[in-house]
C-alpha cells in the first residue's frame, strides 16, 4: 500500500511538473514590464506597460483561485489511494478531478501569455525571445556552487528578477 501512494505521489508530480518544463510560450520571470532595462531593450511604451500589469493582475487572480483548487484536488487524490480497503474506482474519479483542475489553471496561465502577446509588437515579441535566450545560456554556463572570490556568485548581466 506505501509503494502503491509512493508510485502516486511520482504520478501527480510528474503530472503537474513536466508541462511547465516543456512549455516554450513563456514569458521572463517577475514583473519584467518594469524593469527599466527590460523596458528600453525591447522599446515597451507606458501604455503597454499598464496593459500587461492589467491583464497579469486579472489573470493571476484568477490563477490564484484554480491553483488552490489543483492543490485540494491533489489532496483528495492522496487521500483516496491512502485506503485501508483499496477501491481504483474512486482512484480514477480523484485523478480525472485533479486532471481537470490541472488543465483550468494551465488554460487560464495560456491565455495570460495569449493577452500579453497580443499586446507586444511582433519585434518586441522577438526581443523578449532573445532575453529568454540569453537568460537560459546563462544558466546552463553557470554551475551550481560556482563561487567567485571572496564567496559570492559572480555578477551576470540580467534585470532584475530575472
Amino acid at each position: 500500500m506505501k509503494s502503491m501512494k509512493n508510485v502516486l505521489i511520482i504520478i501527480v508530480f510528474l503530472a503537474v511538473v513536466a508541462p511547465l518544463a516543456a512549455n516554450d510560450f513563456n514569458l521572463p520571470p517577475g514583473k519584467w514590464w518594469e524593469d527599466q532595462r527590460v523596458i528600453s531593450r525591447i522599446g515597451l511604451t507606458e501604455e503597454q506597460q499598464g496593459q500587461i500589469r492589467d491583464a497579469v493582475f486579472l489573470h493571476a487572480r484568477r490563477m490564484i483561485d484554480l491553483k488552490a483548487d489543483v492543490d485540494k484536488a491533489g489532496l483528495d487524490l492522496a487521500s483516496s489511494v491512502d485506503q485501508k480497503v483499496f477501491d481504483p474506482a474512486p482512484v480514477r474519479a480523484a485523478y480525472a478531478v485533479f486532471q481537470t483542475a490541472r488543465q483550468k489553471l494551465e488554460n487560464e496561465r495560456f491565455e495570460m501569455l495569449l493577452e500579453v502577446r497580443l499586446i507586444l509588437t511582433y519585434e518586441q515579441w522577438q526581443k523578449i525571445e532573445e532575453i529568454k535566450r540569453r537568460m537560459q545560456e546563462m544558466r546552463s554556463q553557470r554551475s551550481p556552487g560556482t563561487r567567485s572570490q571572496g564567496g559570492q556568485r559572480p555578477q551576470r548581466d540580467r534585470a532584475p528578477g530575472f
